[in-house]
């Protein structure tokens, strides 16, 4: 790993100086982004913000890239002194996180060092970073690409997973395999239908170190795959299986894993329809059998809910369940042409969109096995999800957006690994967010959110969560480059009185060109956030914040 790191670093100065020397069009291109996030912490006994002695916590991150011809080299410097509230304590310290040496032409893509792949959908494998939740699973190896004719390519890799500043104990090894029938055999199909398919292998090898269980060593997954789509329609499947894999997170079942994906669509002039829907058992994957949380994931399942982008419609969000679930998500979006009673001028878009997922049917044999019956559905609702979005524009400086949540929440499951304590949260949500044009460079915004809500148990102990939410928050725009926004999120409905408490916050935020810089002060709320089914839990705060991000 040394010998790589200086490696990279050799011969990226190499590069930035050839680079220098000869100008960008003969010596190559450098690029690179660079990114902070800090924050002062004052403990604050009312929203539960705790003491932190540091006082300020910060993340901050660099890559660069240098290319020349068919040569790529870079390396990500990452420094937490220390990290953030909610990002793992681990993450603390500094160095080199991330470098690989790259070599890609037509036919060859070899890549040594560390890299980021996806097969198919993820059901089998995905390594990939998601920065605002903590979450890094890079394949520090080797990974080869062969494309020996057009719309065939393979992929082959092997390495060890990111563990905080680490690697995990086990050995991935992977396989996958695409082809592209239109590009293969061009004259075989009509020229507005496309056909791909796809299969993939990965492995797991972990020594088994267990004094009373006979655990597999090495651990198989396969997946096939199908997509096809025209200028109409898609249609996307996939089915995945994994051996037994005992693990802390699956409470050492030997149960196999499956997964099918179904994903299909149409779409016309001013509508789209889509329906996606999955069943999943038993198919948490990871580089170590005694990992949890978000720790050494070798598999992704993408996620049937919609990711919502307002404060409170977001207050709930879904986390996948990989040892089960059976979920489904359809939504249908029209415009409304212009010059109609509905579209009014300007014309009016509606979108509607339902999520439902439940548990699966399992019955249980003994203490490491369990029958479950493929495609079988349980009776557990997990979560669910009812969204209407209206999007109106009034006039050329006045335009809405309407949004209506109902949903349904399993805390239990989300928060308490399925243990009985909270129960599931219903809760409705109405959000109005306004936007008027001053003049062309002048704007200001305002959302207006509300949320009732209730528990079907008992509280047994007092939160800064529960109850009715009210949120307000103005944003005034100077383009291209200020924005100032202010906002207060209001618990006034909480079970306990002590409870209803204002989130007030205010921020500023300056932008130029790949630069963007943004300061703020106030409360911030405890919660979960999720991007992709994948979460984290994020503690209330209360303090300055500063976040720089630009590229080059």
């Amino acid at each position: 790993m040394k010998l790589i790191n200086t490696l990279v670093i050799v011969l990226l100065f190499i590069g930035t100086c050839n680079a220098t020397s000869q100008g960008f069009g003969d010596g190559g291109t450098l690029s690179g982004n660079f990114q902070i996030d800090a924050q002062t912490y004052n403990a604050d006994s009312v929203i539960g913000a705790p003491k932190v002695d540091e006082q300020i916590l910060s993340n901050a991150y660099l890559n660069l890239m240098y290319r020349n011809a068919d040569f790529e080299i870079g390396f990500r410097y990452e420094n937490y002194m220390n990290p953030l509230l909610g990002y793992d304590p681990r993450f603390q310290g500094q160095g080199i996180a991330y470098r690989y040496i790259r070599y890609n032409t037509e036919m060859l893509d070899i890549t040594a060092g560390d890299f980021y792949e996806q097969f198919g959908s993820g059901l089998i494998f995905r390594a990939y970073e998601e920065r605002s939740l903590g979450f890094d699973n890079a394949v520090d190896g080797v990974r080869v690409k062969f494309r020996p004719i057009e719309g065939v390519e393979f992929t082959g890799l092997l390495g060890k997973q990111r563990l905080f500043w680490n690697k995990g104990a086990g050995i991935v090894r992977g396989a996958n395999l695409n082809i592209d029938i239109n590009e293969m055999v061009e004259e075989l199909l009509p020229d507005d239908l496309s056909v791909r398919l796809g299969g993939s292998l990965v492995s797991r090898f972990q020594n088994d170190n267990d004094p009373f269980l006979r655990l597999p060593e090495n651990v198989l997954a396969y997946s096939g795959r199908l997509s096809v789509s025209s200028m109409s329609f898609m249609f996307d499947a996939e089915y995945s299986y994994k051996y037994n894999d005992p693990s802390s997170t699956n409470k050492l079942n030997y149960n196999p894993g499956q997964g099918l994906l179904l994903t299909g669509s149409v779409f016309g002039d001013g509508f789209g329809f889509s329906l996606n829907t999955h069943w999943i058992d038993n198919m948490d994957f990871r580089g170590d059998r005694t990992a949890r949380s978000n720790e050494l994931l070798i598999n992704f399942i993408p996620p049937l809910t919609k990711q919502h982008g307002y404060a409170l419609s977001a207050f709930y969000p879904y986390a996948s369940q990989p040892n089960g679930e059976a979920g489904l998500q359809a939504e249908f979006t029209y415009k409304i042409p212009r010059n109609t009673f509905l579209g009014g001028k300007y014309g009016t878009t509606l979108d509607v969109n339902f999520s439902l997922v439940n548990s699966i049917d399992s019955t249980r044999i003994d203490k490491y096995t369990y029958d479950a019956p493929f495609l079988g559905i349980g009776d557990r609702t997990f979560f669910r999800d009812i969204n209407f979005d209206i999007a109106h524009r009034w006039s050329e400086d006045f335009k809405t957006n309407l949004n209506i949540v109902s949903l349904i929440y399993d805390k239990d499951v989300m928060e308490n690994e399925g243990a009985p304590k909270y129960g599931k949260v219903s809760a409705n949500i109405i959000i109005l967010d306004m936007t008027y044009n001053m003049n062309e460079t002048n704007a200001i915004r305002m959302e207006l959110q509300h949320m009732s809500s209730s528990q079907d148990s008992a509280f047994f102990e007092p939160d800064n969560v529960n109850g009715d939410w009210f949120h307000v928050l103005f944003e005034y725009t100077v383009a291209p480059n200020w924005f100032f926004t202010v906002y207060d999120q209001y618990n006034y409905g909480n079970e306990f009185e002590d409870k209803r408490i204002h989130y007030l916050n205010g921020s500023v935020a300056y932008l130029t060109g790949a630069t963007r810089i943004q300061v703020g002060f106030g409360r911030q709320r405890g919660g979960i956030i999720c991007v992709g089914g994948v979460c984290r839990a994020v503690p209330a705060s209360n303090g300055l914040f500063l976040s720089l991000a630009t590229s080059f």
